[in-house]
């Protein structure tokens, strides 16, 4: 952000109707690249806590959920609720922390480390994975999820 307010200061000083494009320009797209962002951490957040209503509310109606290389897992809001709401009811913690990130217009791509505890005949288990997931944010809310395990 003080990178484009200087270019601003720099183009209102010196008259560069170029510099001011670009630094408008640039502008757009951190905005859009946090609002892209904004949601998929919401959602995540959400996730950790496993706070369906939270969660669900970060997702399109029409989301679309798959897993590679399998394909299409599931479609619609109604279906994630039923599959996260027995994950979060089974499990007694649950943590997805990102490791990397990478954003690529309404994409968001990140690599995650998520553990799960659970009960089991009495005992409790953990249960830890990498995973990749992409995210395609539309109109503010997560449209499509690729998971890649």
């Amino acid at each position: 952000m003080k990178l484009i307010c200087t270019l601003l200061s720099s183009a209102i000083l010196f008259g560069s109707s170029s510099l001011s494009t670009s630094a408008f320009a640039a502008s757009s797209t951190l905005e859009a690249a946090k609002s892209v962002t904004d949601i998929v951490d919401i959602q995540l957040k959400a996730y950790n806590n496993r706070d369906i209503d939270a969660f669900l509310a970060t997702y399109h109606k029409d989301v679309e959920i798959h897993y590679f290389p399998e394909g299409l897992k599931y479609k619609g809001i109604d279906k994630l609720k039923e599959e996260y709401e027995l994950m979060f009811n089974r499990v007694s913690y649950l943590n997805a922390k990102i490791t990397n990130r990478e954003i690529q217009g309404r994409f968001v791509v990140d690599t995650e480390e998520v553990t799960a505890k659970f009960m089991y005949q009495g005992k409790e288990h953990e249960n830890k994975f990498k995973a990749i997931a992409t995210y395609e944010v539309e109109d503010g809310l997560i449209k499509r999820v690729l998971f890649l395990k």
